[in-house]
């Protein structure tokens, strides 16, 4: 049985049960009721005017599909762990609460940087040995991140990261870790782990974001840093030192890029070295006006090699996997065991060739295993797609870690293992409704839009937040909170839709609300002081 909601936080929350009168229905979601945990991760996932006219939180069981930006521990709930002998506690677990915006005070702690600013995060202090005690300051800090490894995917295939619970004796672990921040999503936490601060503060607060009043912009449009804004610890740092220092990335995708920073972008500012793939193919790119790509990483070398490793363990080479083809000219093959082994190669290189760790300045390498969230997206959490991607990633721990020893040696380096957020398995496990949102911005518009029907009232409806056309907003003469109140009250019934029928198992419920709350941003900061007046 999948774990779907991971303990943690605040223990287990599951809301069902359903309300009789509207009135009742609109006390219940706008009291104090509403657990201060969903409220602060709302919180602090908001940006004004960049984010949503209306902040939403469903009410579970009832999903998304399978997306995975929820303020609840199963999407919350991440690893944080620190190894690095001479820097880092050995055998160590810490049930503090903490969260991934503690990983860059951490670092700026081990670099001895006293010029990175107070933020969100708060220094790992269980991790670290006493000053006194480390081995210096530390060649290399390397971050790793299982993007969609949450803790309900590590709890869902307890078997497959053997490697991880091995290093996990020989360092330090936080069990009450989390995300944050809510919408849980690959940009905005990964701004978070390079800045220290949650998107509240560094501007980034979902995929897709507002600008300028109407434009709705992917948040790293045009692999551009121009919406960060905050420096991150791998801008101040080498800032402070010159730009001597080595700043570099490997990872899936420019929404990444917020784990090393602003590059060229920033006057005081390098190209560091940030490596994406491209999407749809499988060569690497980057932005060149910001950053840099090493030439010697481009073209295919090894991938072949990879995908032949993973295609004879069933014992027949025939360029299929679990069913699934193994090419190397399709972008897919970034869903298939084949990526991680191939992406450790590529990072060996790239350290190998730029020498990260190999003086007495300290550098910072960040990549991101986007194989398991891929996965996850493409197949499903729970299907053995995941155990077997989960399980080569668990592998490339050990063979990174044998290579940081002989690169940078045992005692120089400190590594860091975390992900982005969790996953959320099919409707059908979970047993919740699998919100429509095109349904559901249908019914707003037709609900509210009475003036100009032609022009969308709606610029963005991502389900947990709603963008509103101000000037269909005062065209209509409504205002968000009557949008945020019609929300609360969305029900099953409302969002049945020729592809989303009523099944057997929701017979009787139709009338349950869809969302536990809907606010707009004065009405959170409203439950936000009630709830900590209740929490005393």
């Amino acid at each position: 049985m999948v774990a779907l909601l991971a303990a943690g936080g605040g223990g287990y929350w599951w809301f069902q049960g359903r309300d009789t009168e509207h009135k009742k229905r609109v006390e219940i979601v706008a009291s104090c009721d509403v657990p201060l945990p969903v409220l602060e991760r709302l919180q602090n996932g908001y940006y004004p005017r960049r984010s949503g006219d209306i902040l939403a939180a469903e009410q579970l069981p009832h999903q998304f599909g399978t997306r995975h930006s929820t303020p609840y521990p199963y999407t919350q709930d991440v690893p944080i762990f620190l190894y690095g002998p001479g820097y880092i506690n050995p055998s160590t677990t810490s049930d503090r609460p903490v969260t991934v915006a503690d990983l860059a005070p951490t670092f700026a702690e081990l670099l001895q940087f006293d010029e990175f600013p107070e933020r969100d995060g708060r220094v790992l202090e269980e991790a670290l040995l006493p000053e006194e005690e480390r081995n210096g300051v530390p060649r290399l800090i390397f971050t790793l991140v299982w993007d969609g490894g949450g803790d309900n995917v590590l709890a869902e295939w307890p078997d497959s990261w053997p490697h991880l619970k091995r290093l996990m004796s020989r360092g330090t672990s936080y069990s009450e870790a989390t995300v944050g921040s809510t919408p849980s999503i690959t940009p905005s936490v990964h701004a978070t782990m390079g800045t220290g601060a949650f998107p509240s503060s560094h501007g980034l607060p979902d995929t897709r974001i507002r600008v300028k009043g109407n434009r709705v912009v992917d948040a790293w449009e045009n692999s551009s840093p121009r919406y960060l804004k905050l420096e991150t610890l791998g801008d101040l740092w080498d800032a402070a030192n010159g730009n001597t220092p080595l700043v570099g990335m490997l990872a899936r995708d420019n929404w990444h890029l917020g784990m090393i920073g602003h590059g060229a972008y920033l006057p005081e500012g390098d190209s560091d070295i940030a490596v994406m793939d491209q999407l749809g193919g499988v060569e690497f790119r980057t932005n060149p006006v910001y950053y840099t790509l090493p030439e010697y990483l481009l073209g295919l070398d090894g991938l072949q090699e990879a995908i032949d490793s993973v295609d004879i363990r069933d014992g027949e080479g025939d360029q299929s996997w679990l069913g699934n083809p193994l090419l190397p000219f399709d972008g897919r093959i970034r869903e298939t065991p084949a990526w991680s082994i191939y992406q450790s190669q590529k990072i060996v290189q790239l350290l190998t060739h730029e020498g990260f760790g190999a003086d007495d300045m300290p550098d910072l390498f960040y990549t991101n295993y986007k194989s398991t969230d891929l996965v996850g997206h493409s197949f499903n959490m729970i299907e053995p797609e995941e155990r077997d991607t989960l399980e080569e990633q668990d592998r490339q721990l050990t063979f990174i870690v044998k290579q940081l020893n002989k690169l940078v040696g045992r005692k120089n380096y400190v590594l860091a293992l975390t992900a982005d957020h969790g996953q959320t398995p099919y409707p059908m496990v979970t047993g919740g409704w699998a919100i429509e949102t095109p349904d559901m911005t249908a019914d707003i518009e037709k609900r509210f839009d009475k003036v100009t029907p032609n022009k969308p009232l709606v610029l963005s409806n991502r389900g947990y937040q709603i963008m509103l056309d101000p000037e269909e907003v005062k065209k209509n003469d409504i205002e968000p909170a009557d949008v945020a109140a019609f929300v609360r009250n969305y029900r099953i019934g409302d969002n049945v839709t020729p592809s989303n029928q009523v099944l057997k198992r929701f017979e009787g419920r139709t009338d349950e609300r869809l969302f536990l709350t809907a606010l707009t941003p004065e009405e959170l900061e409203d439950a936000l002081a009630c709830a900590r007046s209740q929490a005393g």
